[in-house]
C-alpha cells in the first residue's frame, strides 16, 4: 500500500491491457500468406478435427494460427493468399484468428449446401421446389 507522499510524487499507474489481435495492428482484417496447413483436436469435452492454418500477416510480418471455417474442402495450400480477421473457436487453444471465405485464394463454395449462417459464408438461398 503506497503512502500519501508516494502517491503525490508518482501517482497510480494503470495496467496495460493486452491486445487479443495484435497481429492485425488495430485493423479489422489483414492479408496474409499461408505457411502451413494443419489439423488439431479441441479441448476436453469436445471431440473433432479442426483445421487451422499457420499464416504470416503481410503488414506486420507476424506469424499466427488461424481457424479455417466451413464444412468440407477449402482448396487452401502453402503460399495461398487469405484474408484474416480476429476471433476463434473457443475450444481450440492458441488459435486466435479466423480466415474469411470467398476472398483471394479461399474458396467460397462448401462441400455441403449450407442452410444456416449463410450471410457469413456468402452462400445463396437454396431453391425451394413447389408442389402442385
Amino acid at each position: 500500500m503506497p503512502t500519501l507522499r508516494q502517491l503525490s510524487f508518482f501517482g497510480r499507474k494503470l495496467k496495460r491491457r493486452r491486445c487479443a489481435v495484435a497481429a492485425l495492428i488495430g485493423a479489422p482484417q489483414k492479408k496474409g500468406v499461408i505457411i502451413k496447413m494443419g489439423i488439431t483436436t479441441p479441448r476436453k469435452p469436445n471431440s473433432a478435427k479442426r483445421k487451422y492454418a499457420k499464416v504470416r500477416v503481410i503488414a506486420s510480418k507476424k506469424i499466427i494460427f488461424a481457424h479455417v471455417p466451413g464444412i468440407g474442402k477449402h482448396g487452401l495450400q502453402e503460399y495461398s493468399i487469405v484474408l484474416v480477421e480476429g476471433g476463434s473457436p473457443p475450444d481450440v487453444p492458441g488459435v486466435n484468428y479466423t480466415l474469411i471465405r470467398g476472398v483471394y485464394d479461399f474458396d467460397k463454395l462448401e462441400e455441403y449446401s449450407r442452410k444456416k449462417r449463410r450471410s457469413k459464408f456468402g452462400t445463396p438461398r437454396p431453391l425451394i421446389k413447389s408442389v402442385s
